[in-house]
Formats: C-alpha cells, sequence, structure tokens
C-alpha cells in the first residue's frame, strides 16, 4: 500500500476526517435554515446571499482543517510514528504524500459545500438572478491559488517546532494574529488622523496600514467575492459580498497575488530546509 492510500484511510479511520465532511455539510444547512428564517422575517433572499454565509461558515471547517494538517506534518511529536515512517519512507515522500491527501480533500469539501448551498438556494430562494460562471471560474482559479500558498505556509509553521501544539499555536498566531492585529492598526491610525468616520470599503484607499496589509498573501482569500457574481452586478459593474460593495474588478487584490507567487517557494524552501536538517 502506498503511503498516501495509507494516510487517507488513517484520516477516515479516525475523527477527523468525518468531522471535517461533517463541518462543510452543516455550514451549508446553517446557510440554507438562516437563508429560510431571512426570507420569512424580510420576505426577500437569494441564492447568492445563502452562498455568502455558507463561505463565512465554512471557516469554522478551515481552522479545523488547519489543526488537522499542522499537527499531521508535525509528526516528530510522535516518536513511535516518527520512527516508523522515517525508517521507511524519505522526508520528501512523507511530505508529499501529506500534502497530495490533507489540501485537496479540503478543497473539495468546499467546493461540494459550495455547489450543496447553491442547489438548495435556486430551489428555496430566489435565484432569477443567476451567477455569472466566467466570473465563478476565475472566482475559482484564485481560490485554487489561495489554497496552494497555504501548503508552504503550513509545512513551513510545522517545521519550526517539533511539537504538533506548539506548531498550531504559531499557525494560528500567523494566520489570525497578523490581520487581527493589522486590523487594530488600521482603526487606530484613522481614529488618530480624524478619519474613522470613512465608509469601510474605502479604508483601504486612506489607511497607509491597509495599503501596506493588501500585499499580505492571504488577503487573496478575499476573491472569494468573485464565486457569487450575478448578472445584474456584472451590469452595474459593483459587487455586494458580506454587506460591502466593491467595484467588480479582475485584478482586485493582484498585489496579494504577486506575493503569494514570491513567498510561496520561499517558504517551501525554508521549509524542507528544516525538515531535511532533522534527526530521527
Amino acid at each position: 500500500m502506498t503511503l498516501w492510500k495509507a494516510e487517507l484511510i488513517h484520516l477516515f479511520r479516525s475523527w477527523r476526517g468525518w468531522i471535517l465532511i461533517g463541518v462543510y455539510v452543516v455550514a451549508s444547512l446553517l446557510a440554507s435554515i438562516v437563508g429560510y428564517f431571512i426570507e420569512r422575517s424580510a420576505g426577500s433572499f437569494t441564492h447568492t446571499e445563502a452562498i455568502d454565509i455558507y463561505i463565512t461558515a465554512s471557516w469554522v471547517g478551515f481552522l479545523i482543517f488547519l489543526g488537522i494538517v499542522v499537527s499531521s506534518l508535525a509528526f516528530d511529536s510522535n516518536k513511535d510514528a516518527s520512527i516508523f515512517l522515517r525508517t521507511r519512507f524519505s522526508m520528501k515522500q512523507v511530505l508529499f504524500a501529506k500534502i497530495l491527501v490533507y489540501f485537496p480533500f479540503a478543497s473539495i469539501l468546499f467546493f461540494l459545500g459550495f455547489f450543496l448551498t447553491l442547489i438548495i438556494g435556486v430551489l428555496l430562494f430566489d435565484s432569477s438572478d443567476p451567477l455569472n460562471w466566467n466570473w465563478f471560474m476565475w472566482g475559482f482559479l484564485l481560490e485554487l491559488v489561495a489554497g496552494i500558498f497555504y501548503v508552504p505556509l503550513m509545512l513551513f509553521t510545522s517545521s519550526v517546532f517539533r511539537g504538533s501544539v506548539a506548531s498550531v499555536l504559531l499557525t494560528l498566531a500567523v494566520m489570525i494574529g497578523i490581520p487581527a492585529i493589522g486590523g487594530t492598526l488600521v482603526t487606530v491610525e484613522l481614529l488618530m488622523r480624524g478619519l474613522i468616520e470613512t465608509p469601510l470599503v474605502e479604508w483601504e484607499t486612506v489607511s497607509y496600514v491597509a495599503q501596506v496589509l493588501i500585499w499580505w498573501p492571504a488577503s487573496l482569500s478575499d476573491t472569494q467575492a468573485f464565486l457569487t457574481v450575478t448578472e445584474s452586478e456584472i451590469t452595474e459593474g459593483m459587487i455586494n459580498f458580506f454587506g460591502q460593495t466593491f467595484e467588480l474588478d479582475a485584478h482586485f487584490r493582484w498585489k496579494s497575488l504577486v506575493t503569494t507567487v514570491i513567498f510561496g517557494p520561499i517558504l517551501s524552501l525554508l521549509a524542507w530546509h528544516r525538515y531535511s536538517r532533522r534527526e530521527i
């Protein structure tokens, strides 16, 4: 049996795989249930709004996925597992097998939940304004690129410490801490400059800190807005995502795309350097 098959079997023999599946299914159902109650109270709700709720709820699944993957990559924290893997396979084979299993699995789950929400939304809610599939494919491509960046990022954070708990905490600090600190600094800056009344959508243009944060590769995840572009939004040239209105621009977040392409290989090389120097 190949290593990636063994990893996949291990994933579903434990709680990890089934929890991940359950979280994305629950996120889809939650979006539909919330949409149903909103429609009953407000009288109007669209299938794209249901998808927006699903995308928000699916972040819980992403965080669980993050913990599962990083703890799996920090296999040296378990002495028995480390000896078993390191004496039978090369480090390159072990890392490649884990990447081959976990990252496509997470992307497949996300888009299965996406299409489940879309189907339920079309059946239950207003679907007179359909999705534009050209924009969806562009958003799909950018979502895959953003997902690919998380591969070297998690490899690097997992290589810093041998312990799985420390590796998970470091990854969370990078993934959540940097945006949280950045958002706080943006707010403080605007308060000091007397610009706090500026509409939220314009913060990126008036805040110096926000202009720097746009280069952070994780900002590429904002292009998930392209997954729900409708025909009417194309006509208007504007897109509504989570209550914020943006100009519909294919080059949206091009800066974070550039840094993703640059820093992805660099983080991969740094991670491989640390892993290859480890001893059993």
